[in-house]
């Protein structure tokens, strides 16, 4: 089912609307470049990829404290990813994020959750990944003290394509839990679980064999020339399993480097893979 795209405008009317007597906006920029190995999602060992990934975005941010306890925000963003290697996954994106934020008590150590929607339109190179992505989200957090903190939440992806492997859902849980080393740099680790859809790619070799068990695992299988002739694009069921950690310095001026490494693990119904990333990012806010 498609997703109608007058809900991107739907968010940003409301947004618009729930923080028109907000102060703002807060604008930040952020650039990173990646590696990532296995960027072609792939089980099979001969057919793995690794490369490189850069990326920029700008952010602008408004808020609205409703009351003494509950605040909502809306972001607008817009930004585009460069991949050297495959030019097919170079894209542009731009879309919306609203979020209510309740906390329960007063100073820092009280809980907090937080709703958010988000919206975003994607436009690739390679045209059948055009589309759409809404992720709807609940968290909770708790800073246990002026050092701890932890983090649960919970998701749901909708990524609506052009091509048919690229509409999928899934769902997800996660855990994170934050270490402020000193008022300058903070450590962060964390994990989470998505069940659903999950998107990946095949090479069929150069003579375009099929593998015998496609049929009965492979959903949505189109044919792609992102990575090279003989490739495929199609989604299993399956559940994915990430862990990450970054530690992230604060500079002067409102400005962050933080350095992250990721690792998903991908387990289906006869296949499996393993995507890395390391990133370093770099963020200012004005």
């Amino acid at each position: 089912m498609k997703l109608p795209h007058a809900m991107l405008t739907a968010v940003t009317c409301l947004g618009c609307a729930l923080t028109t007597s907000a102060a703002g906006p807060i604008l930040s920029t952020s650039a990173s470049a990646s590696w990532m190995g296995d960027i072609t999602r792939c089980p099979y060992i001969e057919a793995t990829h690794d490369a490189y990934l850069f990326e920029a975005t700008g952010d602008a941010e408004w808020r609205n404290q409703v009351t003494r306890d509950v605040a909502v925000q809306f972001d607008a963003n817009a930004g585009f990813q460069s991949c050297l290697k495959y030019d097919g996954l170079d894209h542009v994106m731009a879309g919306g994020q609203f979020s209510v934020r309740r906390k329960f008590g007063l100073g820092p150590l009280a809980p907090v959750i937080r709703t958010e929607l988000s919206l975003t339109g994607y436009r690739y190179r390679d045209a059948l990944r055009n589309g759409t992505r809404l992720i709807a989200s609940l968290s909770w957090s708790k800073r246990w003290n002026y050092s701890w903190q932890t983090a649960l939440g919970a998701e749901f992806l909708r990524n609506e394509g052009r091509g048919a492997a690229y509409d999928y859902h899934n769902r997800g849980l996660s855990f994170e839990t934050r270490y402020d080393l000193s008022s300058r740099w903070q450590l962060a680790t964390g994990a989470r679980r998505q069940w659903g859809d999950q998107l990946t790619y095949a090479w069929l070799g150069g003579s375009g064999a099929s593998y015998p068990y496609a049929y009965e695992i492979w959903k949505n299988t189109i044919d792609i020339t992102t990575f090279g002739p003989n490739w495929q694009a199609y989604t299993i069921d399956a559940h994915a399993d990430s862990v990450w950690i970054s530690l992230s310095p604060a500079l002067d001026g409102n400005r962050s480097l933080p350095l992250r490494y990721e690792e998903t693990s991908v387990m289906g119904h006869g296949e499996s893979y393993r995507t890395k990333l390391i990133s370093l990012s770099f963020i200012q806010r004005f």
